[in-house]
């Protein structure tokens, strides 16, 4: 992985073989990115892993789906709250069939995945949880 640091944005060059949530995990780290948004992520997979969500109850049920490559990623965004990312990936398969959800560890990259991330310096925010849950919720941080 490679990253480059600008004063608004950062840029992540991740290789294969590598680990793309733990690829930007790691750029959030070295950067000391506290609050961002990730605008772009564009590339190939080997393999994905993503969680979605299966009801309609609150909180509701996740089902987690792998998917072998090739692997073509049409988008990826979220946003990054107290350093933690929540992002969600769409991806298309070589019969155009699409699939979309919560990225998780395990999608591993094919050739290069190019990934841009807004700093964003004000306002800083953090996730707190809904009572009984485990489903994050965007807050301001205090000053």
């Amino acid at each position: 992985m490679e990253i480059i640091d600008g004063r608004q944005f950062l840029f992540c060059r991740v290789d294969r073989g590598e680990d793309l949530l733990k690829s930007i995990i790691k750029a959030i780290e070295d950067t000391k990115l506290s609050t961002g948004v990730v605008v772009s992520g564009v590339g190939s997979l080997l393999k994905a892993r993503i969680h979605m969500v299966s009801s309609n109850d609150f909180p509701p049920k996740d089902d987690f789906l792998d998917f072998e490559g090739p692997l073509e990623i049409v988008s990826l965004q979220g946003i990054i709250a107290d350093g933690q990312p929540h992002l969600h990936i769409s991806i298309v398969n070589r019969d155009f069939k699409s699939f979309s959800g919560h990225l998780e560890e395990g999608c591993l990259i094919l050739s290069i995945c190019e990934v841009a991330i807004a700093k964003v310096d004000d306002p800083k925010v953090t996730r707190t949880v809904f009572p009984g849950t485990k489903v994050g919720k965007l807050i301001r941080l205090s000053s």
